[in-house]
């Protein structure tokens, strides 16, 4: 093989593994997985005489975290946001004694509505949509 050959080859070489590395295969990944088999397009349910029962009290599935942030079952007393960080795509948690949303890798830091506090984020945290029937909180 030739040194031109060689250099042709190498490149497309490391071209496609680049390729490669930038597809992304799995559901996990996806910030807007939409559930978790059940057959509906919930996102993430809540049995609200059982699940987040107190002010602060927050519940995470499938890439979506839900807080409680007042008393009464209406939806207005919940919000629900993506818990997958603008910035690198890590899953953030929700501190419930600041009352925010903090990212494990970088340190970006979440208002309780999803707005950045502080970067590296580039942007807000999506939300979503929560209604309530009878005693079941959906995500949507």
């Amino acid at each position: 093989m030739n040194r031109r050959a060689f250099v042709y080859s190498s490149c497309a070489l490391v071209l496609a593994a680049g390729t490669i590395g930038m597809v992304r295969c799995s559901k996990d990944d996806d910030p807007d997985n939409t559930g978790g088999g059940n057959g509906t397009n919930s996102k993430l349910t809540a049995n609200l005489n059982s699940e987040l029962t107190t002010v602060g009290s927050s519940k995470s599935q499938n890439n979506v975290i839900v807080v409680r942030i007042a008393t009464g079952n209406e939806p207005a007393s919940f919000v629900a946001l993506t818990s997958i960080c603008t910035h690198e795509h890590c899953t953030v948690g929700y501190q419930s004694s600041q009352n925010r949303f903090v990212c494990p890798c970088h340190g970006s830091i979440y208002d309780i509505n999803g707005n950045v506090l502080q970067g590296p984020a580039p942007s807000a945290l999506a939300k979503y949509t929560v209604s309530i029937t009878d005693s079941t909180l959906t995500v949507s």
